[in-house]
């Protein structure tokens, strides 16, 4: 697979047959010791959430999928997140015959968990796209060890259905990039659409190929059709997920509503744009969750709670507690180090710029869907942010990557370290 093909061709050439296989065995440990890891800790992270009743935090809406488990309807989550909900029922009919041993409510946890760790594996095969081999498994556990991706698989939740979802479109978009083919475009467009019938917002994903392209092959008017063509019959792929979400599936599969804060993915729109209140403190407090409290958390401790949603809370929008732990202080410096010595110029080289138009249309897709997000649901953005996380890790880290920073993989382990450290502590305080 393209994954082998490019960690292989990352390092030096293997000496015979045997160094080969071996080679190749290491990359296929690299693939699954991660995912395997991250799986076990998201399942074991579920129980403690569970048992510490910590599973509606930042605006979770945990319970309603957890009612499924116990064979209760859930319009609500049916309606905006048919994916997910499909997901769930399949699953817990797979395992019935395990419920003699294990509870429906532990096994739906496993679930959740499994496809998180499925995400962690896309985020490997996306990095093996741009980064050499021996870094992959250090950002695959960097992504599997942040803070939304990590709660977030550790609860029933469609947040990380549609977080693993956009991380599988970018990985196979990279590979597709270098090498296109009909089937890896199908496959593409099949993602984006399990993704937008599962959050509609994901359709903003199409900018990443979009901008890409555009910067690539832009002078190529001539040809035009030809290279973009498939673009535009790509594109089509949101609209149609909202108008069978919102003809067929509200109101004929599911029972229409007459909530406005539920009825309609326009109702719901409207519905948040006129209960929100912009100024500047609004500012601040979606983009320190979104960009930094995603990754990790700022303390163990949650002690924010809105008057719309009292059964939740938040992390204190306050950056300096960052520094009120050693590990969390010692996590900030090492990440400002790390970018500050990959743009400086005596450590830049020229490989980045073979990665200026992805990383210009992963910067489009972060933008359009935090503009989104901050407009509709400015106070509960942590819930939406890690769907971002992997476009997120590849404008930060890929600078650093293709730097001539020295002792590179030592940096990564050590900043892997601290944040599973960081965010274990905040799992484990719930």
């Amino acid at each position: 697979m393209s994954y082998m093909r490019a960690t292989i061709a990352d390092d030096a050439e293997p000496r015979g047959r045997s160094a080969g296989l071996l080679r190749r065995v290491g990359a296929w440990a690299d693939l699954a010791a991660v995912p395997l890891a991250a799986f076990c800790i998201y399942w074991v992270s579920a129980l403690l959430l569970e048992a510490g009743n910590a599973t509606i935090h930042f605006g979770s809406d945990a319970p309603l999928y957890a009612w499924l488990a116990r064979g209760e309807a859930a319009g609500r989550i049916a309606r905006f997140h048919p994916t997910t909900v499909v997901l769930e029922l399949g699953w817990l009919k797979l395992v019935a015959p395990l419920t003699h041993w294990i509870s429906p409510s532990s096994l739906l946890k496993a679930l959740f968990a499994a496809i998180g760790a499925a995400g962690a594996w896309a985020a490997m095969w996306a990095f093996a796209a741009v980064v050499p081999r021996r870094y992959v498994a250090l950002f695959g556990a960097v992504y599997a060890a942040s803070l939304g991706v990590w709660y977030f698989s550790s609860i029933e939740e469609s947040k990380i259905v549609t977080a693993t979802l956009s991380t599988f479109y970018i990985s196979i978009y990279l590979h597709l990039r270098e090498r296109w083919t009909l089937r890896g475009a199908l496959l593409l467009t099949a993602v984006l659409l399990a993704a937008c019938l599962n959050e509609i917002v994901a359709g903003f994903l199409v900018v990443i190929p979009a901008i890409d392209v555009v910067l690539r092959r832009g002078s190529e008017v001539r040809h035009l059709w030809r290279r973009f063509g498939w673009i535009v019959w790509h594109a089509m792929t949101p609209p149609v997920a909202l108008l069978f979400l919102d003809r067929v599936v509200n109101g004929y599969l599911v029972p229409a509503s007459t909530d406005p804060e539920g009825a309609s993915h326009v109702s719901m729109l409207m519905y948040y744009i006129a209960i929100n209140k912009f100024d500047g403190w609004a500012v601040y407090y979606f983009l320190v969750n979104w960009l930094f409290f995603n990754i990790a958390a700022p303390t163990p401790e949650l002690s924010v709670v809105f008057p719309n949603w009292p059964a939740n809370k938040y992390f204190a929008p306050v950056l300096a507690n960052y520094f009120a732990s050693p590990v969390t202080t010692a996590l900030v410096v090492l990440f400002v180090a790390m970018v500050v010595a990959s743009v400086l110029p005596h450590y830049r080289t020229g490989r980045l710029s073979a990665h200026t138009s992805i990383l210009l249309g992963l910067l489009g897709y972060s933008l359009l869907r935090g503009t989104f997000f901050f407009v509709v649901y400015p106070y509960e953005c942590l819930l939406f942010s890690s769907g971002a996380t992997l476009a997120h890790m590849l404008l930060v880290f890929l600078p650093f990557a293709t730097s001539d920073v020295p002792a590179k993989g030592g940096l990564l382990a050590a900043f892997a370290l601290l944040l599973f450290v960081t965010n274990g502590v905040f799992i484990l305080s719930q």
